[in-house]
């Protein structure tokens, strides 16, 4: 069979000769390859060949984003495939379709499921961050590959620019995501065609990350807590701020917590704070008891966002709480920078109960809400307490009241 029959400035030739709109020719080329051309200057290759008595016909693309020489090439490879007994049209259903399972299977699009799946138990704020770190991280070296073809040398990898440049932390809590979507995917059904997804390679390397520096947070020592309360009780700024800090110091939780509380989450009468579930750490509604010097702050400070929902609005926009910002710059100004930061206020607390009130260990973790690494314990904790709380929340007010200027004068 004769072929490479055509030339390039044959097929131009033949172009040229075409005249009216609808016209088209077929040139033979030899070899099952012919181009179709067209009046519009576009042609269409075309591969004809039998298989088991039928003829069949597959397209090579177009004229002239595919050339004579690359046709000629693709065809010759096609019939390769022929005399290996292949029939080119089923192999081409197949790379397709390993180019949709590579899509379906692919790192990006499990995590992006995962993501999807949990989004509901974290914040809008959380939710972005974890993406974005996703995002910027991981899905430029293993985004397009399969889940199932990731080794843990590819996840080491991927973390390493973190690791190099000393963001231990974020290395840290970008492979605990990536470990929790190959366990998303080991558990996802539908994925037809994965081989190995049982495997984690994210938590065979945990062993090897480089342990990040545990993080403190400011603190000043107790023996100068009775000078933070007077920087506290002195503070000329705003007084809704000045309140904050004292329920925040009364109550250590965590300022976020405070920050974006509503007071329809208070019952003053019954000195009981319920913060939602969506507003906490460990999405878990967590009680705390209200001494008498916090109800009595509490009320002072309703008279100042008597109109408002929330308990600390912002200056301009009252719908929107106060900048997550305010109390450590409140702190700066006072003389605190670098001794003391509002998150800090916990420790303060932690050490001073279980140090000084000798209260109940369990008590005091859940008061924090601190979830316990023990889940016999955790289970019964979720009793929460709460008599030991009353009284132990009343014995920390007590103790900061002792060091007010008003108790000391």
């Amino acid at each position: 069979m004769a072929t490479n029959l055509l030339t390039d400035a044959g097929i131009r030739r033949a172009f040229r000769a075409l005249t009216t709109p609808s016209e088209q020719t077929r040139l033979n080329d030899g070899g099952g390859l012919s181009l179709i051309a067209r009046a519009d200057g576009t042609g269409l290759w075309r591969f004809r060949y039998v298989w088991e008595r039928k003829e069949q016909l597959l397209s090579l693309g177009k004229w002239p984003y595919v050339g004579l020489a690359m046709a000629r090439a693709e065809r010759d490879a096609l019939r390769t495939e022929l005399a290996q007994k292949i029939n080119p049209a089923h192999q081409r259903v197949k790379e397709r379709r390993a180019v949709d399972l590579d899509h379906e299977h692919s790192f990006e699009r499990i995590a992006r499921m995962w993501h999807a799946a949990r989004a509901n138990r974290w914040t809008a704020k959380h939710r972005d961050q974890v993406l974005r770190s996703l995002e910027t991280n991981v899905f430029p070296s293993l985004g397009a590959r399969r889940i199932d073809r990731i080794v843990p040398r590819d996840v080491l990898n991927a973390l390493q620019p973190m690791i190099d440049r000393g963001a231990l932390e974020l290395a840290a809590r970008v492979r605990q995501r990536v470990s929790e979507v190959f366990e998303f995917a080991g558990v996802l059904e539908g994925l037809d065609g994965i081989d190995n997804v049982a495997v984690n390679p994210a938590l065979r390397i945990h062993k090897l990350m480089p342990t990040p520096l545990k993080r403190h947070y400011a603190s000043i020592s107790p023996e100068e807590l009775p000078g933070l309360l007077e920087a506290i009780h002195g503070y000329r700024g705003r007084i809704t701020t000045k309140l904050g800090l004292m329920i925040l110091l009364h109550t250590f939780v965590r300022p976020g917590e405070l920050r974006c509380a509503q007071w329809s989450e208070f019952d003053l009468d019954h000195h009981l704070w319920r913060i939602p579930a969506a507003r906490m750490k460990m999405r878990r509604v967590h009680l705390v008891p209200l001494s008498p010097e916090v109800v009595a702050l509490l009320r002072e400070l309703r008279t100042l966002t008597i109109d408002c929902e929330l308990l600390l609005p912002g200056v301009f926009r009252p719908t929107i709480p106060i900048s997550d910002n305010t109390f450590n710059k409140a702190l700066r100004i006072m003389g605190f920078q670098g001794r003391q930061v509002a998150h800090a206020f916990r420790s303060i607390a932690s050490t001073w109960l279980n140090e000084s009130a000798r209260c109940n260990r369990d008590a005091i973790e859940r008061q924090l809400a601190h979830e316990p690494a023990d889940e016999i314990r955790a289970a019964y904790n979720r009793a929460e307490y709460l008599e030991e709380r009353v009284a132990m929340m009343s014995k920390w007010s007590a103790h900061l009241a002792a060091f007010t200027p008003a108790q000391k004068d």
